[in-house]
């Protein structure tokens, strides 16, 4: 299955998986038509029967101040039970614990040349900052009516940077360099950092990354088995929720809602390096500076679907998003280079894999769809308080990683450090590769809601 095939087959799932949900929303609501049951009309009695046969429930007075309209009230929530916990406001914080896709690094530093069998890949070639991290996730979210349909929420979540590095000092044994494919030669080659004989050095690279993601929405309820608590008695507050009218309420009904909203997700990463070679004869010493950073930046409208379903004190939301709109991706690479020998220092504005041929900024933009799906489990503590257990995953199909934009195909006339050296007389390479790839996100959250 090609990339495109299996970004298809994920979009399908998704919206299948939240058509799904909605329906079983409605098929619910159908078929339980012990709980579909609207309150009676206010009356001055303060009890009235329940038409199932269960026992009273205090019901809305007369002279409450939601049926007389004071201000402040809604005189038309009164006659209505919403499916869900109490309270208008709520917050939201979470500790969240996920893994990324990680950063693909070509081989940077190697012991032995890349033309003997025995070289040993010492740093890169491999994925990096694909383990769990941690980091945090807040909502405030508030109902815009009293029949708790329209509401509005804030997030914004922050996984915590992952840094992979890598340093290493020596007089010569063991040998270190760093590898590249010689356009001259048209063989593998490599730049000496330490070499019997011939120099002494150091060499440290750091590779690391970050993701952020942030979005406002309005939410409608689409359908809802309200009318389905239990019986909770008055709760003194004649315009609170029918639902959940006791301390801690016990809820037994589901919703499904419409999510309309607004998405920024960011992801960035660097990749640094940075080598110190001392040449023994002629004397040379050279600090030599590689950078590549990337940054993606994604702006868009979300679309999704949140169906929550409440059994008493318990409570399962599933939830399927889809945002649609631009990541404008930017890459920056900058080298330098600085010789000291006995007549003097120079500088250079490139280094071994960052020359004056690929340096700068590079941009793009392009139109992105990224679904999310998140599943979780609550537990009500009290009235006003909520534990949850959660799990999400997204998937962004089209990034520039910083690892991706290292072209290790150099023409050696452009390395200053190189015997060969000879400005503006060599082949436009290393290049800007201008690759993207694809970049995912899954892990748990662990949370507590306060509603006021």
């Amino acid at each position: 299955m090609n990339v495109t095939s299996r970004k298809v087959a994920i979009l399908g799932v998704l919206f299948v998986g939240g058509a799904l949900w909605a329906g079983a929303g409605r098929i619910y609501a159908a078929d339980s038509p012990e709980y579909i049951q609207p309150i009676p009309e206010p009356s001055s009695s303060a009890t009235q029967p329940l038409a199932n046969g269960q026992s009273p429930a205090t019901v809305v007075q007369d002279e409450a101040p939601c049926a007389s309209g004071e201000e402040g009230q809604c005189a038309d929530f009164c006659g209505l039970q919403v499916c869900s916990p109490p309270g208008r406001v709520w917050l939201r914080a979470d500790y969240v614990m996920w893994w990324t896709s990680g950063m693909n690094l070509p081989p940077l530093v190697t012991t032995g040349t890349t033309t003997n069998p025995s070289s040993t890949v010492l740093f890169g070639d491999n994925v990096v900052n694909d383990g769990g991290r941690s980091g945090f996730r807040t909502t405030l979210g508030f109902w815009l009516d009293c029949r708790h349909a329209w509401s509005a929420e804030f997030d914004y979540l922050g996984l915590g940077g992952q840094s992979a590095n890598f340093s290493q000092f020596s007089t010569g044994t063991p040998i270190l360099t760093r590898p590249f494919f010689n356009l001259l030669t048209n063989a593998p080659d490599t730049e000496n950092v330490a070499f019997p004989g011939l120099a002494s050095g150091s060499i440290s690279v750091t590779a690391k990354d970050y993701f952020q993601s942030a979005g406002v929405a309005m939410t409608y309820n689409l359908c809802s088995c309200d009318s389905c608590c239990d019986s909770c008695g008055d709760s003194g507050d004649s315009c609170a929720n029918p639902c959940a009218s006791c301390c801690v309420p016990m809820l037994h009904c589901c919703r499904t809602d419409l999510l309309v909203g607004f998405r920024y997700y960011n992801l960035g990463d660097s990749v640094s390096i940075h080598e110190t070679p001392q040449n023994v004869n002629p004397f040379a010493q050279f600090d030599i500076h590689d950078n590549f950073s990337a940054r993606n930046d994604f702006y868009g409208s979300e679309l999704g679907l949140r169906t929550k379903i409440y059994r008493q004190r318990w409570s399962l939301e599933i939830l399927t998003k889809l945002a649609m709109g631009n990541t404008h991706q930017s890459a920056n690479i900058n080298g330098q280079t600085i010789k000291t020998t006995t007549d003097g220092t120079t500088a250079f504005d490139s280094g071994v894999f960052a020359t004056n041929t690929n340096s700068g900024t590079f941009q793009q933009d392009v139109f992105t769809v990224i679904p999310q799906l998140g599943l979780e489990l609550g537990y009500q503590l009290s009235c006003h308080w909520r534990a949850y257990l959660g799990y999400n995953l997204l998937f962004w199909g089209s990034v520039w990683r910083s690892g991706d934009q290292i072209d290790l195909q150099i023409d050696p006339r452009n390395i200053p450090s190189n015997p060969a050296f000879a400005p503006n007389s060599g082949l436009p390479f290393p290049q800007f590769p201008g690759q993207a790839t694809s970049f995912w996100a899954q892990g748990i959250n662990v949370g507590v809601e306060r509603r006021f």
